[in-house]
């Protein structure tokens, strides 16, 4: 997968570890992640996450006090036209558990994102954790595959 002509017209599923890269401006992916994110905004680019992301990215500035960076936080996760903040419902749980039972290695987190993922029709599971390849019916990209394009 190239560049984020790539994921136009797509519908992404932003895994948490985007946007905690993101939030701390890691380098090598801040260009893309920055282009990406506006992509988002400005709708070029569909994506959804689930509510699980927004405990994941909080857990840092929890543990610091860190208020300023708890309210980035919630503001990058706020749900806009193009953004979907996807709810961890019985439905998700439920695959999420059909999931673990299928590949008992799986955290149940990343089973969470997964079955989010597919449940929300995404075409495209982004993330930089490479556990995740060869899901079903989902093509995983990985951030680091892709800032090298």
């Amino acid at each position: 997968m190239g560049r984020l002509r790539d994921l136009d017209g797509r519908r992404v599923y932003l895994d948490s570890n985007v946007f905690i890269y993101a939030l701390n401006g890691f380098p090598g992916f801040a260009p893309f992640l920055r282009e990406l994110f506006e992509a988002v905004d400005s709708c070029r680019v569909s994506a959804a996450t689930s509510e699980l992301t927004l405990a994941e990215v909080l857990i840092v500035p929890f543990r610091h006090g860190d208020v300023d960076e708890e309210k980035r936080c919630r503001m990058m996760l706020r749900p806009r036209p193009c953004l979907s903040l996807i709810p961890v419902s019985f439905n998700v749980l439920e695959a999420t558990a059909r999931m673990r039972a299928a590949l008992p290695a799986m955290r149940t987190p990343d089973a969470i994102h997964v079955a989010t993922a597919q449940l929300a029709n995404c075409d495209i599971l982004l993330t930089n954790d490479h556990r995740l390849k060869g899901c079903e019916g989902l093509h995983v990209s990985f951030l680091s595959d892709i800032v090298q394009a």
